[in-house]
């Protein structure tokens, strides 16, 4: 037997998905696939290897499941899920329950309940046939690297339980595996499903006995007071992709998208419903974009805040880097469940320019230029933090407003339009995606590159709350 085990990251929100096989018997499982499935059946095929089980660790909430689309591309493949669901899940499946074991080839993987971070979660616990020991867990979003996930996402009637199963599951099964067995969760750092996850993707138990809070607390009480501090703030979206994995995404052929020629482009963007959005880098959007765009760029969290900020019910013009970008950027919004793209310009703005069409352009401001003038004070200038909570309350510029990005939208009352905005965040990445927004609202606005990690490279004065 020669063990197949392979971690597939999906950075940009912060997952992982897995395939286990054995190569001797030519069959594998995956585990929390992503929506765009066709890397696993490439991953499966590069290693001889036939995808047997497609398996759920737990209804996701954070992106769109793979999972119905994965089953549905490879015949003869069974579609796992809990067993232990309070509710009907609308697609076919197979339940899986604790203690339940597949078999794939030498390769076992023992199922076990571990409610806490949703009711009907479970873990994988791999073993080689015969006696020996386990060698790895699929935690899911149950054990995490330092963190555990979070519980309060189904709403406060049922975080009080919730945390108290995710106690009891944490000691019942993962402080019950040797030490040696290592850890592989789904949600990795950049997930917003736990606080403060490390930046590895994997570990072991031994390595988490040792420095992970939640399993150092020696009762329940303890217990809930790590579990529930310094949590990030949950994503509007998650309670709709909860309903869209809970019935199955929809299993539909992708369909082209169309490659509108500028002018084209320029009179799709008149219709009131449609969001531009373009994708470049912060500068580069900055020096030159179509009017009124929303500058989500591909190279960040863009699954994350375009599902976070946009209606998926309205339809997307997009711009690119370049047009072989098209395809990766279809991927990142449908994690989120944004697929309403009617078109993308093509060529990109070089096109765009090339035919004389209108050019907004978004100032970029220097941390030393802001810092000089909030200095003097002879201009009016309102400097914006659109951060998370715990970010703004770690530090941030002195004399600004705190409005976290998501919240934006509806804070705009606050905020003069007659008086120019600086905007910042962490990188700027955010700050961007905020000063373009408030831009396409007739707002006298600059972005602020590099943000706050410049602030404090710059060695710039720190305020506190």
């Amino acid at each position: 037997m020669s063990l197949v085990f392979q971690q597939l990251l999906t950075e940009a929100i912060g997952d992982a998905s897995y395939l286990v096989g054995d190569d001797s018997a030519q069959v594998c499982a995956v585990i929390d696939p992503q929506v765009d499935v066709a890397r696993y059946i490439d991953a499966a095929r590069e290693q001889g290897l036939a995808i047997r089980y497609v398996i759920q660790t737990h209804t996701h909430e954070d992106f769109v499941s793979g999972a119905c689309a994965l089953a549905a591309r490879v015949p003869g493949s069974q579609l796992c899920v809990s067993g232990h669901a309070q509710g009907d899940y609308g697609f076919e499946h197979r339940p899986l329950r604790d203690q339940d074991e597949l078999v794939l080839g030498s390769v076992r993987l023992r199922v076990r309940h571990t409610p806490g971070h949703t009711p009907e979660h479970i873990a994988l616990v791999l073993s080689k046939s015969g006696d020996e020991p386990p060698f790895a867990v699929l935690s899911g979003g149950a054990l995490l690297v330092g963190a555990a996930g979070r519980t309060d996402l189904l709403g406060p009637e049922q975080v009080d339980e919730l945390t108290r199963q995710q106690f009891e599951s944490l000691r019942r099964v993962f402080m019950q595996l040797p030490d040696g067995v290592l850890v592989y969760p789904t949600h990795v750092h950049g997930s917003p499903c736990g606080a403060a996850i490390g930046d590895r993707p994997t570990s072991s138990i031994a390595q988490e006995k040792a420095s992970n809070e939640h399993l150092r607390q020696p009762d329940e009480a303890s217990f809930r007071r790590v579990a529930l501090s310094g949590l990030p703030p949950k994503p509007s979206y998650y309670p709709r992709l909860k309903d869209t994995n809970t019935a199955g995404p929809e299993v539909a052929v992708p369909q082209p998208v169309a490659a509108l020629p500028p002018r084209e482009f320029a009179k799709a963007a008149e219709s009131p419903d449609v969001v531009v959005i373009d994708t470049r880098q912060m500068l580069a959007f900055g020096g030159g974009h179509v009017p009124k765009a929303l500058n989500f760029g591909a190279a960040g969290h863009l699954a994350i805040q375009a599902g976070w900020m946009l209606d998926p019910g309205r339809p997307l013009l997009l711009v690119l880097e370049k047009d072989a970008q098209l395809e990766a950027v279809l991927a990142e919004l449908a994690r989120t469940g944004l697929t309403r793209v009617a078109g993308y310009l093509a060529g990109g703005m070089s096109a765009w320019q090339n035919e004389g069409l209108a050019l907004q352009a978004l100032q970029q401001l220097h941390v030393r230029d802001l810092a000089q003038v909030i200095e003097r004070g002879t201009h009016p200038l309102t400097v914006v933090d659109v951060r998370a909570p715990h970010e703004w309350q770690e530090g941030h510029v002195p004399g600004a407003t705190h409005i976290f990005l998501p919240e934006l939208p509806d804070a705009l009352p606050r905020l003069d339009k007659h008086a120019p905005v600086a905007v910042y965040c962490d990188s700027g990445y955010r700050a961007s995606i905020a000063a373009s927004l408030l831009q396409a609202q007739g707002y006298d606005v600059r972005n602020v590159p590099g943000s706050w990690q410049a602030w404090r490279a710059c060695g710039l004065p720190v305020a506190s709350d």
